[in-house]
């Protein structure tokens, strides 16, 4: 039987999920992520097939796993794998395949509407009795109308922006692949990145993390910006120089921001955005849906058996 190790970070309900959709002739180990570095080490010795969830593995346990035919991750980031590495090793890193896509898209959109329509603090004014009176109608705003800058066209990119269109938003964005989809079916329409920050009123940051999207919005691109933009990234904090973003919301150079990820997970105690007022947090977890963990998992077992039986992998990283 095919040996598969499963790191898991997700809990228990997770493990459940991955136990019940193994297919036959195939063997699982599941392992926390908290295990101890040797009992991983063990585990995957003669493995051939490594899941991952969250996308993190020392080198050190890299070379050691010389069994492994396909490291498959539940996550759609990959950052923190050394993919260098891995292509020395002849090992083949893949993603969950967009699986995680819905949630993280919803969860993009729901932080935009929160900040327009200044959900939270609707809700402390309707429970302390204080009825609309720090709510003043002007301070409240549509998305019907507004230019939504998409940064990224791959799988969350494309259904961020679907769930726009259908609030009668103007679609842009910005990759460094064009896409046919975007341009054809929403009409979207591919820009610079001083065009999309120049010209949005949402910027929504969708890209995976590497040495040219490290650091892209910096204290430039947030001179170029609207005073009423919003940014929601739910993406990696990397992408956008920090100081810079703090800079802005402090001096309300733009609007509002909804940030689901930090430079320090878990969040640090001191970090300036946790004392102000017009930014919406969460703990990073807007690709955690009950569905989504389903589709990660049948993902992941999917392609472990394109593997297993000769068919092409799917959502492979480019290293």
């Amino acid at each position: 039987m095919k040996k598969v190790v499963f790191i898991n970070g997700g809990g228990e309900r997770v493990a459940d999920i991955f136990r019940a959709n193994v297919p036959a002739g195939f063997k699982t180990v599941i392992l926390s992520k908290e295990a101890a570095e040797q009992e991983k080490a063990e585990a995957i010795k003669e493995a051939e097939y490594l899941v991952l969830h969250p996308a993190v593995l020392s080198d050190e346990l890299l070379k050691q796993a010389s069994s492994l035919k396909l490291l498959q991750l539940l996550t759609a980031g990959y950052d923190k794998i050394n993919l260098a590495l891995c292509k020395e090793l002849h090992l083949p890193v893949a993603t969950n395949g967009g699986a995680n896509s819905w949630s993280v898209a919803e969860h993009s959109v729901a932080m935009l509407l929160a900040l327009y329509r200044r959900l939270i603090d609707a809700d402390k004014a309707t429970r302390s009795g204080s009825w609309r009176k720090p709510l003043p109608e002007f301070t409240t705003f549509e998305v019907a109308g507004k230019t939504v800058g998409v940064l990224g066209s791959g799988n969350i990119g494309r259904k961020v922006a679907q769930r726009y269109r259908a609030f009668e938003a103007n679609i842009l964005y910005y990759d460094l692949h064009g896409s046919d989809f975007m341009e054809q079916e929403l009409q979207a329409k591919k820009v610079t990145l001083e065009e999309i920050v120049r010209q949005s009123d949402i910027l929504s940051i969708h890209l995976p993390l590497f040495a040219e999207t490290r650091g892209l919005l910096g204290p430039r691109e947030f001179s170029m910006m609207k005073p009423d933009l919003v940014i929601i990234n739910t993406s990696r904090a990397e992408i956008v120089d920090q100081a810079a973003l703090v800079n802005a919301l402090q001096e309300k150079k733009i609007r509002a921001a909804g940030l689901d990820v930090f430079d320090q997970e878990p969040v640090a105690p001191d970090n300036p955005l946790l004392q102000l007022d017009n930014v919406l947090l969460s703990p990073h977890m807007a690709g955690h849906s009950a569905e989504g963990w389903t589709r990660r998992v049948q993902f992941a077992w999917e392609n472990i058996q394109n593997l297993e039986e000769g068919r092409s992998l799917r959502s492979l990283v480019r290293s």
